[in-house]
């Protein structure tokens, strides 16, 4: 064979291989630029442009640059930028759960004080004034429904945390006093995810408050639990401020 053959030869392995490896690059470059627009939706869902805005615009901002750099046919760089799209957009969602997390338990905790307060007010009014008057004492259902105060619970979670305990404390003190009354567990969800879920979540929520009344020394037999999930919202709309208020556990009165 002829050398200038042999150089056709050579010239159009080089052209193939070429291609091929430039295919290859395109595909993994793609793959990393789905995998980096999905993570920035994930943090978006977790509210990360609320909670954590400075990192969403670096993720995005890397995002835009990694389909810039792909539509220009630059596919390690696109690449590169996609990667560290993906990792911002991470770090955007897990910064924007953390501080979700702490303004609901600071919200939480505020509701909780407010409870403890009108729970001492109640039961201060209640023993108070109509004690001296027989006929005028309600009867302990009644007294249970005034004195007895929902806990609330952070996003996604079964935990009582201090300020939950401490409204738990106060009902305890009372039930302890009234060892007649039978109580109901109620436990509620807000309405993120599904019906299902939502139930076993409402069920580990009342099931968290039980065990801690049964340690604290109330009777097993004067409560049981059930889960409503999601189907009774104390408020109906489709906001934080609404969602952390149906988070809870709530103590109906056996009859």
């Amino acid at each position: 064979m002829s050398r200038k053959r042999w150089g056709w030869v050579l010239l159009i392995g080089i052209l193939y291989f070429g291609m091929m490896g430039a295919g290859s690059c395109g595909k993994k470059a793609k793959d990393q630029i789905g995998r980096a627009e999905a993570a920035v939706e994930e943090a978006k869902q977790a509210q990360a442009p609320e909670y954590a805005p400075d990192e969403y615009k670096s993720a995005e901002e890397s995002l835009d640059s990694a389909r810039q750099q792909f539509d220009n046919r630059r596919y390690k760089k696109a690449e590169e930028d996609a990667t560290t799209a993906e990792a911002q957009a991470r770090d955007a969602r897990d910064k924007a759960l953390a501080a979700r997390r702490q303004a609901e338990e600071e919200a939480a905790r505020r509701r909780a004080e407010e409870e403890r307060r009108l729970a001492r007010t109640n039961t201060s009014a209640l023993f108070g004034d109509t004690l001296n008057d027989y006929q005028n004492v309600p009867s302990e259902e009644e007294l249970a429904r005034q004195v007895l105060h929902d806990v609330h619970f952070a996003f996604d979670s079964s935990e009582l945390n201090e300020n939950a305990r401490g409204v738990l404390d106060l009902n305890i003190e009372w039930l302890k006093q009234h060892p007649n009354v039978k109580i109901e567990i109620e436990g509620h969800t807000d309405e993120q995810g599904t019906e299902e879920y939502n139930l076993a979540l409402g069920a580990r929520r009342a099931k968290a408050v039980y065990d801690y009344l049964v340690a604290a020394g109330i009777a097993p037999g004067r409560m049981r639990t059930i889960s409503y999930g999601e189907s009774m919202p104390l408020n109906p709309a489709s906001t934080e401020e609404a969602w952390s208020v149906n988070r809870r556990a709530h103590f109906a009165v056996m009859q």
